[in-house]
Parts: structure tokens; C-alpha cells; sequence
């Protein structure tokens, strides 16, 4: 249902689209260069999808509040400062897991609502 369900894809575009507002907002005021923000900006896009390179296992776990690692995508070459390093990526993570969670209960709760309406639909029967 989370990756694959055609009924939630609306769902996952649009917070895809926000997700990499959000991120590139933060790659901007870091002061990453375009060139620099390609690879992060891709692993945004890829979050809710089966991804190769964003998912070393090529299974999404955003539904379990995973998100892959980043790292790797921020180096000493783009941002000397170890402190300013991590600060953004910790601020990136948590951007990316807070979404991931807020899209998988939105779905979940979807699911809920729906299996309790049939429930009730076939006990009125």
C-alpha cells in the first residue's frame, strides 16, 4: 500500500514535491551549489519510491520511519565545518523522517477508515 498503491500516489507526489522544497530551502541556506544539492535533491525524489541508489536494499521503509542515509551525499568538500555538517543533515533527516511517518499514518488512517466503514457496511446487513 505504501509504495505501490495507485490509490495513494497523489498522496506521495505531493509530499515528494514539498519534501524536496523543503530540503533544497535548507541545501540553499547551507550554501550548497546546484551541483552539489543533484544527489540529495535525488534521494528526496526517490523516498517514497523503490529506489536502487536511495535504497541499498531497493525496498522504500519510509512506512517503517526509515529513511537512507545521507551522509555520504554531504561531504567535508561541500561543508568544511563538521558542526555545520551535521547540523544540516540532522536537520535533513529529521525533515525527511517527520514527513515519512506524517505520509505513512495519513495512509494508514486511510486504510482505517475505510476497512471500518466496510466492517460497519456488512454488519448492517
Amino acid at each position: 500500500f505504501f509504495v505501490e498503491c495507485s490509490h495513494f500516489s497523489q498522496w506521495r507526489i505531493d509530499t515528494t514535491g514539498d519534501l524536496i522544497a523543503r530540503t533544497a530551502v535548507r541545501l540553499n541556506e547551507a550554501g550548497l551549489s546546484d551541483e552539489e544539492q543533484k544527489p540529495i535533491l535525488l534521494a528526496a525524489k526517490s523516498l517514497f519510491t523503490d529506489h536502487t541508489v536511495t535504497w541499498p536494499l531497493i525496498m522504500s521503509q519510509y512506512y517503517l520511519g526509515h529513511i537512507p542515509s545521507i551522509s555520504g551525499l554531504i561531504t567535508v568538500a561541500n561543508i568544511p565545518s563538521i558542526v555545520k555538517r551535521r547540523k544540516l543533515l540532522t536537520h535533513i533527516s529529521a525533515d525527511w523522517h517527520a514527513t515519512s511517518v506524517r505520509l505513512a499514518g495519513r495512509i494508514f488512517g486511510s486504510i482505517q477508515r475505510t476497512m471500518a466503514a466496510r466492517a460497519a457496511a456488512s454488519f448492517c446487513l
